[in-house]
């Protein structure tokens, strides 16, 4: 398969537009779910630690036999069901009654403090079964002499930062109030939530690997039925057809049908305009190739009879005859060709009166020539829309056919009127006219009505005036007169504002 480096591969770029909105989606995945990560384990953190300080709180409102044999139990079992090892601490003013001495009271702790609940008690968003608890508590009792509730707050611990729950009671055998502490270290915490963050993002990215392989995959075999018509393409580079179309296979999807359709129409139109165009050059060729003749065998008389002879003044006639034909040939396949190639300016409002009147006034020299008399005739000032430079070539060769094939000493009648939504000229003359069958013929290029003794001609006049009526958007028709002989010829304009 040939590279086109310079574009860019259409698999490629729908297997972006589908990988980066599910790279996008993944990321935002792996985000939501290590937020709700370290969210439900800061809670569950939370709820570790004050669950157990007011498990080992309990203990401490027991009578000091009991208390000392409790303690070490519940710590124990905190152990076991919490973590390895259990930071807590037992302070009871400033002497450490159990645990690590590092772990020190908050500031404001005072063993004989008369204030209830300094602090606001930890709470946690409740769960399905909503137990009825006193000041965390389910059973009232054991929330008596509390003086404060567990609560939650930041520390450090041997110079680490930690999560610290703190509750105080009152020992029952004394009254003295015991500040009661159970922490954990918050970077053990992080380290952990790194680990499974990271987790999840290997886990994401393994997904997006996959998912790009079966993109990939679904992406080839959806664009196999396009491959299979650029073989059709490059098939018939190697073996040319001269009506070449791209065959619609049974297993294509319904989306190359519009592409399929679509280059076969334009394959239809390439054909029609090389058609054309080879019909153009013949007919081209031929019509150049007479007055060519004509003056090659006249030159060869001039030639051999030489300049002064009788017959060297006809051959020098018929020479000019042939290079003035062969001069208005040359400029109406100009004019034709402009017609074909020149884009079209924006169609303007213009007087089409004084239009249609300075070009019957340019021609009237040459009706008078012809003995032609020419007739203008208009109801006043005209607005059309269209192009007033191809309007006046329009009219000039409308006038110049009814000129050149009107029977001598006939007129040439010019009118401009309105017309129902719109302008209209009106060129008649008095000639033989075109017979009703041929009229749609005369508009194709080269056509000529086979008659005796019709003047020498192209038959390119009326198909450039149709070509420059459809560049405006205008339309023509052709008729016969009121008064039944000659041709009448009727151009319709937009109305302009």
């Amino acid at each position: 398969m040939r590279a086109y480096p310079r574009y860019k591969s259409l698999q490629a770029r729908l297997i972006a537009a589908v990988m980066l909105p599910l790279a996008l989606l993944v990321a935002l995945l792996a985000g939501i779910a290590g937020w709700a990560v370290k969210n439900t384990d800061s809670d569950t953190l939370d709820r570790v630690l004050v669950g157990s300080v007011r498990t080992l709180s309990g203990a401490f409102n027991q009578p000091p036999e009991l208390r000392d044999k409790v303690a070490p139990l519940i710590i124990h079992l905190l152990k076991r069901r919490a973590r390895p090892h259990v930071n807590f601490s037992v302070y009871r003013g400033d002497r450490v009654m159990m645990g690590d001495p590092a772990l020190r009271p908050p500031a404001d702790y005072r063993m004989d403090d008369a204030v209830i609940d300094r602090h606001p008690p930890a709470e946690f968003p409740k769960q399905a079964r909503d137990t009825p608890m006193t000041r965390g508590y389910i059973d009232a009792p054991d929330a008596e002499g509390v003086t404060q509730a567990a609560y939650l707050r930041d520390g450090t611990l041997h110079g680490r930062p930690a999560r610290i729950a703190t509750e105080m009671r009152r020992l029952p055998e004394n009254g003295d109030i015991v500040a009661i502490q159970i922490a954990d270290y918050v970077d053990d915490q992080r380290i952990y939530n790194r680990d499974y963050y990271l987790q999840i993002v290997g886990e994401g990215g393994l997904v997006l690997l996959v998912a790009g392989l079966l993109v990939w995959l679904a992406i080839g075999w959806g664009l196999r039925p396009f491959a299979a018509l650029t073989r059709q393409v490059r098939d018939a580079q190697t073996d040319p057809s001269p009506q070449f179309r791209l065959q619609l296979q049974p297993d294509m999807p319904r989306e190359t049908v519009p592409f399929v359709e679509s280059f076969n129409a334009l394959m239809t139109r390439l054909e029609k305009a090389n058609q054309s165009l080879r019909q153009f050059t013949s007919n081209a060729s031929h019509q150049m190739r007479t007055p060519l003749a004509v003056a090659r065998v006249h030159l060869d008389v001039l030639r051999r009879a030489g300049p002064h002879a009788p017959a060297a003044r006809a051959a020098i006639g018929d020479i000019t005859y042939a290079v003035e034909s062969l001069e208005r040939l040359l400029l109406q396949l100009i004019a034709l060709a402009r017609t074909d190639e020149q884009s079209v300016a924006p169609l303007q409002p213009f007087d089409l009166t004084a239009l249609a009147g300075r070009t019957a006034a340019d021609r009237a020299a040459q009706g008078e020539d012809d003995g032609i008399d020419i007739l203008f005739d208009a109801a006043g000032p005209v607005a059309a829309l269209g192009d007033p430079g191809l309007a006046g070539e329009l009219a000039g060769n409308l006038i110049d056919n009814a000129i050149r094939y009107n029977r001598p000493g006939g007129t040439v009648r010019v009118t401009v009127e309105r017309a129902a939504g719109g302008a209209r000229l009106v060129v008649e003359d008095d000639g033989p006219g075109i017979p009703e069958h041929e009229r749609e013929k005369v508009w194709e290029r080269f056509y000529r009505v086979a008659r005796e003794g019709a003047p020498v001609g192209s038959g390119l006049g009326l198909p450039i005036v149709r070509a420059l009526a459809e560049r405006m958007g205008a339309s023509i028709a052709l008729g016969t007169p009121e008064s039944g002989v000659g041709l009448r010829v009727v151009v319709d304009f937009r109305a302009a504002a």
